[in-house]
């Protein structure tokens, strides 16, 4: 193997890794939903295309032309190298700041949970009034609600916002059903000389 054949093997598994983590910085759930936040992605892949432009050109080349060419696949593979480790650091900011962003949404939503618990445990008095039906069916109604919390704890990207959506409605869900049947329970609760005259 000559010097030449050498180099390009180096330099053409060089490649192989900075293609990779472009792909890896790609594929990532936060970066395709901060495109525009992220200029770097763009800006690496321009390098890069240059640097593959320079490694078929030096593969192609004489042995008189080796020396020119391999400087200047040098400076393509610098400024290549350069710009990905940029766009890695934007990338590592920018998934620093959804995971601070979801922490502060799931820690908003579990206390909402926790709240309603807390608050339907105070009321003893209009908890003991509900018949066994609807005390299923606000616990299974919970229960539905802080599995999808769950789930939308380990979600990422794309599904963090369905489980997000899908967890508002199951809370929405949630607080109807508990304020219909609290509401039908203070109702059943009024003597009945409180009831307006019907009319006849």
């Amino acid at each position: 193997m000559t010097e030449q054949e050498a180099y390009v093997k180096k330099m053409e598994a060089e490649k192989q890794r900075l293609d990779a983590r472009i792909v890896e910085a790609e594929a990532s759930a936060d970066v395709r939903e901060a495109k525009t936040e992220i200029k770097e992605v763009s800006g690496a892949k321009k390098l890069m295309d240059n640097f593959r432009r320079k490694l078929d050109d030096i593969r192609k080349r004489g042995t008189e032309d080796f020396e020119g060419g391999k400087a200047e696949l040098r400076r393509a593979y610098e400024a290549t190298d350069k710009a990905v480790a940029e766009m890695e650091t934007k990338v590592d900011v920018v998934h620093a700041g959804y995971e601070r962003k979801r922490d502060a949404e799931l820690r908003t939503l579990g206390a909402q949970i926790d709240g309603w618990q807390a608050s339907f445990s105070r009321s003893r008095a209009e908890s003991t009034l509900l018949t066994r039906e609807e005390f299923t069916f606000l616990r299974r109604s919970l229960q539905n609600t802080q599995a999808v919390l769950k789930d939308l704890m380990k979600s990422k990207g794309k599904d963090w916002s369905r489980l997000k959506k899908e967890y508002e409605a199951a809370w929405k869900d949630l607080c109807e059903r508990s304020d219909k049947i609290r509401a039908d329970t203070v109702k059943s609760e009024q003597p009945a000389g409180d009831q307006p005259p019907q009319q006849g």
